[in-house]
């Protein structure tokens, strides 16, 4: 009981979220990365390592900074190119100031390759992957004009198509792997993680993929988000699913190595927000390079 209510309020806070769009969005986006900055700090932490959470921090919510400036009209106007065109450089400053940082730290000795290693894959991890939902959001064809109305953007459509796959992913996985599943997926890294699980969250994934993109392109979005390439519904279910479930082994990869059973007990029921978050992390930048290279032709 208490996982169901818990996994409901997520969802109703994430799903106000991104179909408000704008600063809201980046501010519970930045909020929820923030925590899983933390809690990655944490298993580093108890790993023995030492990196600076300050700078994961910093770092992540710069990331999510930078991918939301090009949509705070009348206030800050940029053109859709502009995050990624200077991620390089806030990239850099990253690594940059990870080392100084590190290196000048009043300790004995003042940090280990570990250290370094630790807070940049930190920033990397969380603040890189998770704002790509933020560009998700600001997505849009080419040839397709300003829409004021954040229910009628194409960006929420690709949030919407994403999310479902990802969740339908999760669910399925979880509840048809634990009532049917027999044959382990990866027993060394994830032991009640099964391939009937994987199979079963895959293909729901697919069929939600194709309901919400005909939906979108059909029904709800005058602008046609996805271009009537109903074809690449079911091809972009497969490739996000699959990144997505990855993305949940890696993430118990790191909490096995680092000897913890979530990353933290912030949610009850539920674990940490990296426990929630993690098949999104690497799903939600898959969906956003798929839709802008595949749906769109934005190379």
């Amino acid at each position: 009981m208490k996982r169901w209510i818990f996994g409901w309020i997520l969802c109703f806070l994430a799903v106000s979220g991104f179909m408000a769009g704008g600063i809201w969005y980046a501010l519970l986006l930045a909020a929820a990365a923030v925590q899983c900055g933390r809690e990655f700090v944490s298993m580093a932490q108890a790993k023995g390592y030492k990196p600076s959470a300050r700078i994961v921090t910093g770092m992540i919510i710069a990331f999510i900074v930078l991918a939301s400036l090009p949509k705070f009209p009348g206030v800050i106007n940029l053109p859709e190119t502009f995050p990624l065109s200077h991620y390089p450089i806030l990239l850099t400053v990253g690594i940059c100031i990870s080392f100084f940082r590190l290196m000048l730290r009043h300790e004995s000795p003042p940090a280990t390759i570990a250290d370094i290693a630790s807070t940049i894959m930190g920033f990397i991890y969380v603040g890189w992957m998770a704002s790509h939902l933020m560009l998700m959001r600001n997505l849009a064809p080419i040839d397709c004009p300003p829409i004021s109305n954040p229910l009628q953007q194409p960006g929420l459509a690709y949030l919407w198509v994403s999310f479902f796959i990802i969740w339908a992913t999760d669910i399925f996985a979880y509840y048809f792997g634990k009532k049917f599943g027999k044959t382990k997926l990866y027993p060394a890294i994830s032991p009640k993680k099964t391939v009937e699980g994987a199979v079963a969250g895959l293909l729901a994934s697919i069929f939600w993929a194709c309901v919400v993109v005909y939906a979108a392109d059909h029904y709800v979005f005058p602008c046609h988000p996805f271009q009537f390439k109903f074809w690449q519904a079911p091809l972009m279910a497969i490739v996000v699913s699959v990144a997505a479930q990855l993305g949940d082994l890696c993430e118990s990869l790191l909490k096995r190595d680092a000897g913890m059973k979530d990353s933290s007990d912030v949610i009850p029921g539920h674990g940490g927000f990296l426990d929630r978050g993690d098949s999104l992390l690497f799903g939600a930048p898959i969906a956003y390079y798929w839709i802008k290279m595949v749906v769109l032709g934005i190379l």
